[in-house]
């Protein structure tokens, strides 16, 4: 990524070297929702209501926050407190308006000021770690578009249609690798393979995402009644308007006989996250559901 591409008064050139380092992976009332093509993201891997509503994407930029849409104008900053589940008590919230809609931001630091101009892929601020983080949590951008009257609440965002890209090999069977430990979960990365999807577990080529159990909930892509997780059968409990079927994570999850908090699926991520448990590098596990 080169500083003329994040500047904000992009020729045609940059323009064009922007669409063409970027992907499209949602769509917000009509507007084309763009990241680099190397992040990855979530649309409801997340215990925050938007996720679960099928309203909020959160993308997990390597350091700083780019401007996911064509252009925008910055409205509003703010610090704002947050609850403590990490020693850190604050967090950013920055409203921009996007063509008369209003794009809520958190977890990012902003290195810009009220009424500057952004268009795709400017870099508007940094990541932070914010106390509405758990232990276990990357740091990432939130973003929500909503109705600039009601730009605040948790609840009342435009419904995200997310793309069903082909992004990452598929996992076969539930015996995965440890290839990372980090300071509160791990990596995994299946040992078979086979085909490509928006994330690496699937039902019947429909991808599915969450954080599981831990989050209490998942979601597949598809308008199914019923998933299959790991041969547990799970029904499905809400159907959105984006197609995107939720069902409650009532269930626990093994790893090697160690019960673990959970598993984080995430899209254009080959790995698993995996919370909990006393595991080594390189070594192999099966995640079973009961």
């Amino acid at each position: 990524m080169t500083d003329d591409w994040n500047k904000s008064e992009l020729t045609g050139d940059d323009r064009l070297l922007a669409e063409v380092m970027n992907m499209e992976i949602a769509e917000i009332n009509g507007f084309s929702f763009q990241i680099p093509k190397n992040v990855k993201y979530s649309f409801f891997n997340s215990p925050y209501h938007p996720h679960r509503l099928g309203t909020g994407i959160d993308v997990y930029f390597e350091e700083k926050a780019l401007f996911p849409f064509e252009e925008g104008i910055v409205e509003e900053i703010k610090k704002i407190r947050t609850p403590k589940y990490v020693p850190v008590r604050e967090d950013y919230l920055v409203i921009l308006n996007v063509h008369g809609f209003c794009l809520k931001v958190l977890h990012v630091k902003p290195s810009v000021e009220v009424n500057e101009k952004l268009y795709l892929g400017d870099e508007f601020g940094k990541l932070v770690v914010s106390g509405f983080f758990r232990p276990w949590s990357d740091r990432h951008a939130h973003f929500e578009l909503r109705n600039c009257t009601d730009r605040y609440r948790a609840r009342g965002g435009l419904l995200v249609k997310p793309k069903l890209l082909k992004l990452v090999p598929i996992a076969k069977g539930n015996r995965f690798e440890v290839v990372e430990k980090e300071e509160n979960y791990y990596w995994l990365k299946p040992l078979r393979r086979a085909g490509k999807s928006l994330t690496p577990l699937t039902f019947q080529n429909a991808p599915l995402e969450g954080g599981l159990p831990h989050y209490h909930y998942g979601a597949v892509f598809e308008s199914f009644d019923k998933v299959e997780l790991f041969g547990r059968e799970i029904y499905i409990k809400e159907k959105l308007a984006n197609g995107v079927g939720i069902f409650d994570a009532d269930f626990e999850i093994f790893v090697n006989d160690q019960k673990v908090k959970g598993i984080g699926i995430y899209c254009n991520e080959e790995r698993i996250k995996l919370i909990g448990g006393e595991f080594r590098e390189r070594d192999i596990v099966e995640i079973t559901i009961v």
